[in-house]
């Protein structure tokens, strides 16, 4: 079984500096200090995250079967070495899948919610509990009370149940 694993990037900050550097760049003309537009970025950089806008990477994703990942990427929001498990291979003539999540730097414990997006675009929850040391599991459709399996791909996003943050992204594609 192949899996998944995800790190907090540094996208935002990243895109600050690039951000920074290019309205420092024509700071002359509009009256604002560096200081004045590095603040006004920032602000900017924090409303988008909060609005969770596209390209930051926490748009609605969907699972890619062919590469295994998600488009576009779910960035962690909760700090970790994230790992998730799903069916890699297509599934046929299967009435449930087994889905799991771990923090493999065995830092992280606590309540996660799996959402799982069918290939119509429904949506279903389930709760689990988080061990630092082991993996967590669910079953879809079982413990997500759920539609049963039918052909096309679902995409399972993981996020912690305390602030809704999101942990990563898998799914599975059933035949």
């Amino acid at each position: 079984m192949l899996t998944t694993t995800t790190r907090l990037p540094r996208t935002v900050v990243l895109c600050g500096a690039a951000l920074l550097l290019a309205t420092t760049a024509c700071a002359e003309g509009h009256g604002k200090s560096p200081m004045e537009l590095s603040e006004m970025i920032a602000e900017s950089v924090r409303d988008s995250a909060d609005t969770r806008m596209p390209g930051l990477g926490v748009a609605e994703a969907h699972f890619e079967p062919d590469g295994f990942s998600c488009d576009p990427a779910v960035d962690p929001e909760v700090p970790g070495l994230w790992r998730s498990h799903a069916p890699r291979e297509t599934v046929v003539d299967e009435a449930s899948v087994e889905l799991g999540l771990i923090d493999a730097d065995h830092e992280r414990s606590g309540t996660v919610f799996a959402t799982v997006t069918d290939p119509e675009g429904g949506t279903a929850t389930a709760e689990a509990e988080l061990a630092s040391d082991e993996w967590t599991g669910l079953v879809y459709p079982d413990d997500f009370d759920a539609d049963p399996l039918r052909s096309g791909v679902y995409t399972v996003i993981w996020s912690d149940a305390a602030e809704g943050a999101r942990i990563t992204c898998d799914g599975f594609e059933v035949d």
